[in-house]
C-alpha cells in the first residue's frame, strides 16, 4: 500500500476529506519521527512500538569495488508488533500461496 492509497482508506473509514486524512497522516509520520529524534518510544496500542536503538560501529566491504570501508556508530529505528497484531497476522491466509501460515 502506498501513501496514496492510505490516505483513501483512511478517509473512507473516517469519513473525513481526502486533504483532512493527507494532514493527518503527515503530521502522524513528523510526530513519531520528532519523538524517535529526541529519543524517545512511541508506542501505538494493538499496532506496536516504535524506538531507536544505538548501531556499533563496524568493519564492512564496499560491494561493488571490494574495498574495505568502516561503518561508524550510530542509530537505527526499530519496531516491534503488539501480540494482538502478530495473532492477526497469524491467523491471516498467505496472500502468496493461499494456504494457512
Amino acid at each position: 500500500m502506498k501513501k496514496k492509497d492510505l490516505v483513501v482508506s483512511v478517509s473512507a473509514r473516517a469519513r473525513v476529506s481526502h486533504s483532512v486524512a493527507n494532514r493527518v497522516i503527515k503530521s502522524l509520520v513528523k510526530t513519531i519521527a520528532g519523538s524517535l529524534e529526541s529519543g524517545d518510544r512511541v508506542t501505538l496500542s494493538g499496532l506496536g512500538t516504535f524506538k531507536t536503538k544505538a548501531r556499533k560501529a563496524k568493519p564492512a566491504r564496499n560491494l561493488q569495488t571490494g574495498e574495505s570501508v568502516y561503518l561508524p556508530a550510530g542509530k537505527k529505528i526499530s519496531f516491534k508488533p503488539s501480540l494482538s497484531f502478530k495473532r492477526l497476522l497469524k491467523t491471516r491466509p498467505s496472500e502468496e500461496t493461499g494456504s494457512l501460515n
